[in-house]
């Protein structure tokens, strides 16, 4: 066992440092609004897409490029579902549970995929493909029930979509936008 570590232990310890290019791309991102924590979602949204989640070393970075403090970027990741702070499974699923959602049956929804994914909500599926979870408002009240997932939403989905949607992302092999995009068109 040797001192060094693979790329992928790096990322998934959160020790790996953004390839030069993503650090550049950061950088260029400061420059497009009045003031440089106006960049601060982006570089957080572009950080989460390289690792798959939010190391505290991401956070200092953010903190150290855009002004603020790792204290206020930490306030910032805690506060929207979209930012995950720990490795986990590749495909986060978050179903609403606000008031409009839970009573067009996002209640069914989550039954749905739980026995699909074989986990309850705030676990991942067996295999670590899959995590679940039920989150506050996704502001797609008129369009419920909604589910989140890496990001893109899911919306007017029942529990029959929901199982079509985890079909075509467990199909999916490599890049995962496509697989998204690949679940989205198996629902249309």
């Amino acid at each position: 066992m040797g001192d060094t570590i693979n790329e992928e232990e790096a990322l998934s310890t959160g020790t790996a440092t953004p390839p030069e290019p993503l650090l550049r791309e950061l950088e260029k991102l400061t420059t497009r609004y009045p003031t440089k924590r106006g960049a601060l979602l982006l570089m957080l949204n572009r950080i989460q897409e390289w690792r798959g989640w939010i190391a505290p070393d991401d956070m200092r970075l953010c903190g150290e490029l855009t002004g603020i403090s790792a204290a206020e970027v930490w306030s910032v990741v805690s506060f929207y579902t979209m930012y995950r702070t720990r490795p986990g499974a590749r495909f986060p699923i978050g179903v609403c549970r606000n008031i409009a959602c839970w009573v067009q049956g996002s209640e069914r929804v989550t039954a749905a995929l739980a026995e699909k994914l074989g986990c309850a909500p705030g676990s991942s599926s067996a295999d670590g493909k899959f995590s679940l979870q039920e989150v506050e408002c996704l502001g797609s009240c008129g369009s419920g029930p909604c589910l989140e997932i890496d990001s893109r939403y899911f919306e007017n989905v029942d529990p029959a979509k929901a199982r079509r949607i985890v079909d075509a992302l467990a199909q999916a092999d490599g890049d995962p936008v496509r697989a998204l995009e690949d679940a989205a068109r198996a629902v249309r």
